[in-house]
């Protein structure tokens, strides 16, 4: 009997050990190259008005996930289950039965992006005076990305069916291998003295909407678990399966969007587009450490639905216990991080970016608190406990921006104002998700 447990344990935990060597291995190679086109794109903008413009559209763009209605997140739940059972006919169903709702979705953003765009004055929405920049090539620039963003959207749904067969590694080599296209081509365009938000986005965006959509047609052809996409498999029964678990990520997904990608909008609305640059840029060097934390909680989530699926409670109290014990390293990281911080983001970046010892604490102490929260976050999700999630998110959400724009209206913090009220607002979900999840446990 022994010898039997330890097989299976060994067969469950096999997948996750080589996800998370895998997921190590690209994502080192995936925060490489990222790391050098954040540098490269820092470096193509002729000033920080252009690439505070940049990132902070991107920023806004990450609110289109809000759109798939939960459902890719509700797929690599239906479809880990079924997997599990070995039912490929029900796999099928609920793969094919997501690609074609989500074709609705799609096609409103694309439509609703490109006919809202001509009625907003830009240049004011991001406080840019002037003649730098006209407002129609703003609405122009804008429609373009989000147009491709749409695409790529829609084409992501394929990362829900790698983590559900246990192939999460693929997700971080489809987005080094894009990084590595868009090096290549931003390179030639800074070489030859090209400065185009247009044609940046262009390529920036057009890039991973190609990789995904011929990583997709090879995944369905070469994938060893017989799963298929064809609208012979569309279930009207099972729309009402997929909605349910969807709607309640839904949820969580606007929740979460609210709290980390509304700063840069924030920063550029009530500060001024120039601060954008030097947050964006110490958030992105201490998320090194959030990162790390991703490649182990991914294939995670799949190890704790299956766990859950076989009654196996223990296995999912050890994996939290060793998840803890992750934690405890990073947090040490992201001290260290932050006191060498200056002399990283002067290399990093090639210029004397100003960065107060103020920001960077918060910014250290937001980074611990986000970390601490997506522990318990991924434990939830594979538990299917998703409402007191929406609770805690939804609290934060709602005070998020209220409490940030009061810190920065009655208070001197500046751009520290807006990281602070983030902060504040993770205080629930930090506190109530770890109770639960503790109490959950010593329940069974």
């Amino acid at each position: 009997m022994k010898s039997k447990f330890n097989l299976r344990h060994s067969l469950i935990n096999g997948p996750v050990i080589r996800n998370i060597f895998g997921i190590g291995f690209y994502r080192a190679i995936g925060v490489l190259t990222n790391f050098l086109l954040v540098g490269l794109i820092y470096r193509y903008f002729s000033n920080d008005v252009l690439n505070g413009i940049w990132l902070t559209i991107f920023s806004i763009l990450t609110w289109i996930t809000f759109f798939d209605f939960g459902m890719g997140n509700s797929l690599r739940n239906k479809l880990t289950e079924s997997i599990s059972k070995n039912d490929s006919t029900l796999s099928n169903m609920y793969i094919s039965t997501t690609y074609i709702l989500m074709i609705i979705p799609t096609i409103i953003i694309i439509i609703g992006a490109t006919i809202s765009a001509n009625f907003i004055d830009w240049k004011k929405m991001f406080s840019v005076n002037g003649d730098l920049i006209s407002n129609e090539y703003l609405t122009l620039f804008i429609s373009v990305v989000f147009i491709l963003y749409s695409l790529n959207f829609y084409f992501s749904i394929i990362f829900a069916i790698l983590h559900a067969i246990f192939k999460s590694y693929l997700i971080s080599a489809i987005q080094a291998l894009v990084n590595v296209i868009n090096i290549i081509f931003i390179s030639f365009l800074y070489l030859i003295n090209v400065d185009d938000l247009i044609l940046l986005g262009g390529i920036y965006i057009g890039t991973s909407v190609v990789v995904l959509f011929i990583t997709t047609m090879l995944i369905f052809k070469f994938n060893k678990q017989n799963l298929t996409l064809s609208y012979k498999f569309f279930n009207k029964s099972l729309i009402k399966d997929i909605a349910n678990v969807g709607l309640k990520f839904l949820i969580l997904q606007l929740a979460i969007i609210v709290l980390f990608n509304t700063d840069n909008f924030l920063i550029s609305r009530y500060i001024g587009v120039n601060q954008v640059t030097s947050y964006q840029l110490i958030n992105k060097l201490l998320s090194v450490n959030t990162i790390i934390l991703g490649i182990v909680l991914t294939p995670i989530w799949t190890k704790v639905i299956r766990d859950t699926s076989e009654n196996k409670f223990n296995e999912n109290k050890k994996t939290l216990l060793k998840l803890l014990k992750v934690f405890s390293l990073l947090v040490i990281g992201v001290i260290i991080i932050g006191l060498i911080s200056p002399v990283i983001l002067k290399v990093w970046v090639g210029s004397n970016i100003l960065v107060s010892n103020k920001l960077t604490i918060f910014m250290v102490l937001f980074t611990i608190i986000h970390m601490w929260c997506n522990i318990f976050q991924v434990i939830l999700n594979g538990l299917s406990k998703l409402n007191i999630q929406m609770i805690c998110y939804g609290i934060s959400a709602i005070t998020n921006i209220p409490v940030s724009i009061y810190l920065v209206q009655h208070t001197d913090l500046g751009v520290v104002a807006i990281i602070l009220g983030t902060i504040f607002s993770l205080v629930v979900p930090a506190i109530i998700l770890p109770i639960y999840t503790v109490r959950y446990f010593t329940k069974i």
